[in-house]
């Protein structure tokens, strides 16, 4: 059996405003494609300068940011935690989450939701 690997890049991908007002690629998502797992699902996020997400939570996912570019605030919860390029942060099941984008550039990073975003499971507050 031949391995499946895939390449995508970020940029290429198709973007849309996102329910927490975000603009997002879907990237790899196991229950849309055929992939050779089913654990996560990853996509690229962008917030334009001085623009934020609307508060939401994922009720039964975890959620990874990791920044690639930009800086900004993360509110886990009503804490704040800074987003600045290289930064990983793990936003846990059920935790109210935006993002807010105070700097003069898009704030880009990419989330990795485990197990994969569904709709169902977003809720905005």
């Amino acid at each position: 059996m031949e391995d499946k690997f895939v390449v995508k890049d970020a940029k290429e991908e198709s973007h849309f405003l996102a329910g927490d007002l975000c603009s997002l690629a879907e990237i790899l998502h196991p229950k849309k494609e055929n992939l050779p797992f089913s654990g996560f699902s990853l996509s690229h996020a962008e917030v334009l300068p001085n623009g934020r997400t609307i508060p939401h939570r994922l009720t039964k996912s975890s959620e990874v940011y990791w920044v690639i570019k930009g800086r900004g605030t993360l509110f886990i919860n009503e804490t704040a935690v800074e987003l600045k390029k290289g930064r990983t942060v793990l936003v846990p099941p059920s935790a109210e989450q935006y993002v807010v984008n105070n700097g003069d550039e898009t704030l880009e990073f990419l989330c990795i939701v485990s197990p994969p975003w569904d709709p169902s499971d977003e809720y905005f507050l």
